[in-house]
């Protein structure tokens, strides 16, 4: 779709910043813009808006900050749909939890709920060398435990599970799991190392779960070991 068939409505002047990037989203939800498309010029910008170019630069700008829009300098540049950005969708959601109340029970309770689907879905969807990979960052993190580097375990379990959600075959999994381990990080490393060889055994368990191909058995695994952290959280926290 060229960016000539794509017609944007005068903006209405008490509003006009808020409903050129309203315009952008309701063309985007409805596929009339698509990712990587370019918009038009600044100047033809404005023009069909019925606004300023001050005003075309401002909610570009903001547009960006928001992930939605790409902007590009050069004679080959401009303002493009950007193509795929799920890290603006996680922090979105990030956003939204940051200014939520919630408890060690909430957190534990929603990760059970979206890994245990996510791990179902693993089960079909991942392929052998998928589950070489999983079993490979096992064992980096494995190392990196036995070197009392905590922060890089860390990141080690961060990416175990990234591997994972993509493992499912759905983007979204993926970008609703990244807020949510990420509060997990925060947590536990407010609370310091406490899984001890647990967690290795329960990473092997899952990675012959799905290689088995055993849904049930994944989503067991899943429940248990983060059912085991959050009763060890509490702990610490002396509940």
């Amino acid at each position: 779709m060229s960016e000539q068939q794509v017609a944007f409505l005068p903006a209405k002047p008490k509003r006009a910043f808020d409903d050129i990037i309203d315009q952008v989203r309701e063309l985007l939800r409805s596929g009339e813009l698509s990712p990587g498309q370019k918009l038009p010029n600044e100047r033809d910008f404005a023009v069909q808006l019925g606004v300023s170019r001050n005003t075309v630069r401002e909610a570009l700008r903001m547009l960006e900050i928001a992930g939605l829009v790409t902007l590009k300098k050069g004679r080959t540049g401009g303002a493009f749909v950007t193509e795929s950005n799920t890290d603006a969708v996680t922090q979105g959601i990030s956003d939204g939890l940051a200014l939520t109340q919630f408890s060690i029970a909430d957190l534990t309770e929603a990760r059970i709920a979206l890994e245990s689907f996510i791990v179902r879905k693993a089960a079909v969807e991942i392929t052998e060398e998928e589950l070489d990979d999983l079993e490979a960052s096992v064992a980096r993190a494995h190392e990196l435990s036995s070197k009392a580097d905590f922060p890089a375990v860390l990141q080690a379990h961060g990416e175990f599970h990234e591997k994972l959600a993509l493992a499912a075959r759905n983007p979204i999994l993926a970008s609703m799991l990244r807020p949510l381990f990420g509060m997990t990080q925060d947590l536990a490393g407010r609370i310091g190392p406490r899984a001890g060889e647990a967690v290795w055994e329960y990473r092997r368990r899952l990675i012959k779960a799905l290689r088995d191909r055993d849904a049930d058995a994944a989503a067991h695994e899943v429940t248990v070991y983060l059912q085991g952290i959050h009763d060890t959280w509490l702990e610490a926290n002396g509940n």
